[in-house]
């Protein structure tokens, strides 16, 4: 039996188990189709299935779950997954005992699988730290579905049904490679921050929060290039201050509180080597409440990254908070299990949280606002673990909508 539908169902239970309050209103259950209907559209699938030669079949979407559990009945058990990113109706669905193939905390002899989060990053990711493939899937956008529901299915369709896998060079050139940061001089856990830094780099760039250099102690097994200058409300100007400043062909950039394992380090050539990529996006991982577990859920997992890129003019940062980076040029890709560690719920207390937001809602001068909540779910942190030191790094190639 397929056991990829028992990791998603059990990401699911706790995702959907969280309600922000008064935000679980009554909703409105798409009717079921007639029973010549759902037949007509069971078989159609069915057909279609059987056709492709694949594992499994992804229904995109649960409309009003009669589909879902039509060929849940009919096809092998484990091979139908569904994706669904509006949580309240899975809970209204689950209420009103219309999926019968899936109930919360139970994993076992379960027919299908139901991955659901707001995030398509999340429910693409998911398929991956299940070990199923793209190649192995054929995705069906749930045809008992609306025009407007379906088109808010589009985005992880494209990803689905549009990356590319990538074969990574075994034995690639080390590239000139520059590491930057912009830090403040209050940051804690400074020196293992520091730590993570492979002494193969050509360089490591500093910009300080600061009118002056702090006495702080910085690698010494790597060229370090510091400059002062205080933030001013402005991450973007920051930020091109610390490009100015990179003088590698490619730049990576972390915050402090966040770190990449040594077998992460270790496949950043590789993916520098490869010549139509200008860019790399990574998932990012915040463990909470403990090391053991992560957040989950809302976009809060996988957290997509922007943050290896070819160092080319015209390259530039925007917005003067949650910064955006512009200006890449050709196709930009993604590293599946190239994790980044999120540290900042672990290692601050909730007065340094709340502190960090203001500053964000300070430089955003308005536009936005920030609120710190400290229930979200949580996931152990073996279901969405990247495994990239036994499996090296598995890369996708991404539609041009997402770059």
């Amino acid at each position: 039996m397929k056991q990829a539908h028992k990791i998603l169902n059990e990401y699911s239970a706790q995702v959907v188990g969280f309600c922000f309050v008064g935000q679980d209103g009554p909703v409105a259950l798409p009717p079921v189709p007639a029973p010549a209907d759902l037949e007509r559209l069971t078989t159609r699938a069915v057909a279609a299935f059987e056709r492709s030669d694949r594992g499994y079949l992804l229904l995109l979407g649960l409309g009003s779950a009669a589909l879902a559990n039509a060929l849940a009945q009919r096809l092998p058990a484990g091979s139908v997954l569904v994706f669904e990113h509006d949580l309240p109706l899975v809970r209204a669905l689950r209420d009103d005992k219309r999926l019968e193939w899936w109930r919360e905390g139970a994993t076992a002899g379960l027919a299908a699988g139901l991955a659901a989060d707001t995030s398509p990053w999340a429910l693409f990711f998911l398929l991956d730290r299940a070990g199923v493939t793209l190649q192995d899937v054929l995705v069906l956008p749930n045809p008992e579905l609306p025009p407007r529901a379906k088109a808010a299915h589009k985005p992880l369709e494209l990803l689905l049904t549009r990356s590319r896998a990538l074969a990574l060079p075994h034995a690639p050139p080390r590239p000139r490679l520059t590491a930057a940061a912009i830090l403040a001089p209050s940051e804690p856990d400074l020196q293992e921050f520091f730590a993570q830094f492979p002494d193969w780099l050509d360089e490591l760039v500093l910009v300080w929060d600061a009118e002056t250099l702090p006495e702080i102690a910085v690698p010494q097994g790597i060229p370090v290039r510091q400059s002062a200058r205080p933030l001013g409300a402005d991450f973007s100007a920051q930020r091109n201050a610390m490009l100015a400043a990179c003088s590698g062909d490619w730049v990576l950039y972390l915050d402090a509180d966040e770190r990449l394992s040594p077998a992460a380090w270790a496949a950043l050539p590789a993916l520098c080597a490869m010549p139509e990529v200008s860019a790399w996006h990574f998932p990012r991982l915040s463990p909470y409440p403990d090391a053991e577990n992560a957040i989950t859920g809302f976009g809060l997992w996988p957290d997509v990254q922007l943050r290896l890129f070819r160092n080319a003019p015209g390259v530039s940062f925007v917005n003067p908070v949650h910064e955006r980076l512009t200006g890449i040029s050709g196709v930009q890709a993604l590293a599946l299990n190239v994790e980044i560690e999120h540290l900042s719920r672990l290692r601050k207390g909730v007065d340094d949280l709340r502190r960090k937001l203001v500053g964000f809602d300070e430089a955003g001068a308005g536009f936005v606002r920030h609120a710190l909540s400290l229930e979200y779910p949580s996931q152990p942190r073996g279901i969405l673990a990247a495994r990239i030191a036994d499996e090296g790094p598995r890369c996708l190639l991404l539609p041009p909508e997402f770059g």
